[in-house]
C-alpha cells in the first residue's frame, strides 16, 4: 500500500480554514437551520450528491478513487450543533453572533470569550476534507452531519433514516476528545422516576425558616467526571436533613432545587426548611458537624465553593414530618457517583448513577426526583431496577423505570476496524494508539442498534474543556488525526 504522505501542517492549513467558516455560522443545540444549510449547500457546490433530511441532518455521498469503485461504503459522523457559552459579562448573541476563533501562540485554538464548538465542528471539518482532498485514496464515502447531539431535539441520530446507516460496511464516528485513542464502546441509559405526592401543613408560631445553600462547585460531566470524587450538592445538602433525622430533631420541607441537568454533577443545590425555635441551636451544631467535614473531604478539589444557612421568611405550608423524612431518605438511599469499573478497558468507569437536578417548591402537588444511570453493562441495571424498586417501595414512593436494556455500544466480537485504525494511526504519526473505551454517550449507541454487521469506531483530535469558555484544541492533534483517518480510509480501499 502507498503510504498517506500529506503533512499534518498542509491539512490543518484547509481543516482549520473551513472551521473557522464553520464558526462564522450560529450553531447552538437546537437551531439547526443555519448550519444544516451551509453544509447542505457546500456539499451541492463541491459537486457531491446531498440530502438535507426532515430534521436537518446532511447527508452526501463522495465517489470513491478511480480503481477502488468496488471497496465498502464507509460512513464519516460526526454532528454540526455546539453548545455555546459565553464569559460573564460578554455581549455574546448566540443565536446571531460568530464564533470569534482564535489561533494561541502556543498552538491551540480557542474562542475570544465563548465556547470554541470544537465539539464537533472539528470532526465535521475533518470529514469534509476527507471527502473533497484528490490526495485521500478512498473507497465509496458517505459523511452524515447530525443535529442535536448535545441533547436537544428532535435528536438528529435519533431521526436518521437507517439506510444511510446500514448501507455501509464500516462507520467512523469522529466526536471523540483524546487524541491516541480509538473508542469502541460508549454508554447507554436507564433512567428512575420517583414520586410521592406530599401533605402540606399551615405553619403556626414558634417556627422558624432556614435556607441551607452550598454553590460553587466543579460539577462536571456525569459521565467522564463521575469517577473525579466530585462532590454533589443535592446529596450534601441533604445530609443535613439526613443528619438532622438521626438525631431526632423534626423539620419540615418547603423546597428543595439544584443542579444544571440530568447529564451534569449538581454544582449547586439549596433547601428551606422550617423547624422549632427550640431546635436552632441543634440545626446549628448539625450544619457546623456537616460542613466540616465536607470540608475535610473536598477544600482541595472544590477549592472556592460556598456552604451556608440563613434565616428565611416564614411560608404558610410546609411539607409534613413524615413526607419530609420520606423525601430525605430517599435522597439519602439513592447512591451516586462511579458504580462498576470495567474489566474490559482499563481504568474505564461501567456503570455510575447521578442525581443531577431537583426542583421543587413550596405548594408543588408532586415531589419528583430522577436518577440517571450510564452503564455499558446489563448487570449493573438489573441489580439497580432491584435496588431502587426497593427503596420506593419501602419508603412509599412510586417508581417509573424501563426493564429493558438500554446499554449503548459495545465493540462487536471479532472487528477488524479498532484495529485497522490503531495501525493506521500509528503508521501516519508514529504515536501509540489505545483501543479504549468512553463512559459518555456517543451517536454510535443509536448506530449500532441498527445493524449487526457494520463495525463502528470514534476518533478525533484532542478536545481540552467542552463546552466552557476555556475549550481549546491542541492544533498538532488535528492534521494528525486526520492523517489517520485517511490511512484508514486507503486500508480499506485496498482490502487491507
Amino acid at each position: 500500500m502507498e503510504r498517506f504522505s500529506v503533512s499534518p501542517d498542509e491539512m490543518n492549513e484547509w481543516i482549520i480554514g473551513e472551521f473557522k467558516k464553520i464558526a462564522k455560522v450560529p450553531r447552538p443545540t437546537n437551531y439547526m437551520e443555519k448550519i444544516s444549510e451551509y453544509l447542505y449547500q457546500w456539499a451541492t457546490e463541491h459537486g457531491f450528491k446531498a440530502v438535507k433530511d426532515d430534521v436537518e441532518n446532511v447527508i452526501f455521498d463522495a465517489p470513491a478513487s478511480e480503481g477502488y469503485e468496488n471497496a465498502p461504503l464507509t460512513v464519516l459522523q460526526a454532528h454540526m450543533d455546539m453548545v455555546c457559552v459565553a464569559a460573564e459579562g460578554k455581549a455574546f448573541d448566540k443565536f446571531n453572533d460568530p464564533i470569534d476563533v482564535v489561533i494561541t501562540d502556543d498552538g491551540y485554538l480557542t474562542a475570544d470569550g465563548t465556547s470554541l464548538g470544537g465539539d464537533d465542528a472539528i470532526g465535521v471539518a475533518i470529514a469534509m476534507y476527507c471527502a473533497v482532498s484528490d490526495k485521500v485514496k478512498r473507497g465509496p464515502l458517505r459523511v452524515i452531519a447530525t443535529v442535536n447531539e448535545e441533547g436537544g431535539s428532535p435528536s438528529g441520530a435519533g431521526n436518521l433514516a437507517h439506510h444511510f446507516v446500514t448501507e455501509a460496511r464500516y462507520l467512523i464516528n469522529i466526536d471523540s476528545e483524546d487524541y491516541g485513542t480509538v473508542t469502541v464502546s460508549s454508554c447507554g441509559f436507564a433512567g428512575y422516576a420517583f414520586s410521592r405526592k406530599p401533605v402540606w401543613e399551615e405553619m403556626g408560631s414558634g417556627k422558624t425558616a432556614v435556607t441551607i445553600t452550598l454553590s460553587g462547585l466543579k460539577g462536571g460531566h456525569s459521565g467522564t467526571d463521575i469517577n473525579k470524587n466530585r462532590a454533589n450538592a443535592i446529596k450534601a445538602v441533604n445530609y443535613i436533613m439526613a443528619r438532622l433525622t438521626y438525631k431526632g430533631v423534626p423539620f419540615r420541607l418547603v423546597s428543595f432545587n439544584g443542579g444544571t441537568g440530568m447529564s451534569a454533577i449538581a454544582p449547586n443545590a439549596s433547601a428551606t426548611i422550617v423547624i422549632d425555635q427550640s431546635d436552632l441551636d441543634s440545626l446549628e451544631e448539625v450544619f457546623a458537624f456537616t460542613k466540616r467535614y465536607f470540608a475535610k473531604q473536598f477544600d482541595r478539589t472544590e477549592a472556592g465553593y460556598s456552604f451556608a444557612f440563613e434565616k428565611a421568611p416564614l411560608p404558610g405550608k410546609a411539607v409534613c414530618l413524615d413526607d419530609s423524612r420520606r423525601i430525605t431518605d430517599l435522597i439519602a438511599a439513592l447512591r451516586v457517583g462511579a458504580n462498576t469499573v470495567s474489566q474490559r478497558y482499563r481504568g474505564i468507569t461501567e456503570s455510575s448513577m447521578n442525581i443531577g437536578m431537583i426542583s421543587f417548591n413550596e405548594g408543588d402537588e408532586v415531589f419528583n426526583l430522577m436518577l440517571a444511570m450510564r452503564t455499558s453493562a446489563e448487570w449493573p441495571v438489573m441489580l439497580a431496577n432491584a435496588e431502587f424498586d426497593a427503596i420506593a417501595r419501602g419508603l412509599g414512593f412510586d417508581i417509573n423505570y424501563s426493564d429493558e436494556f438500554h446499554i449503548g455500544w459495545v465493540e462487536k466480537e471479532g472487528a477488524v476496524l479498532p484495529k485497522m485504525y490503531a495501525e493506521s494511526f500509528e503508521e501516519y504519526t508514529g504515536d501509540a494508539c489505545e483501543i479504549t473505551a468512553v463512559h459518555g454517550g456517543l451517536e454510535c449507541s443509536a448506530f449500532s442498534q441498527w445493524s449487526d454487521d457494520i463495525e463502528i469506531i470514534s476518533v478525533g483530535p484532542t478536545i481540552i474543556g467542552p463546552h466552557s469558555t476555556s475549550e481549546k484544541l491542541p492544533i498538532d492533534t488535528i492534521g494528525k488525526t486526520c492523517g489517520a483517518i485517511a490511512t484508514l480510509l486507503g486500508r480499506i480501499a485496498e482490502g487491507k
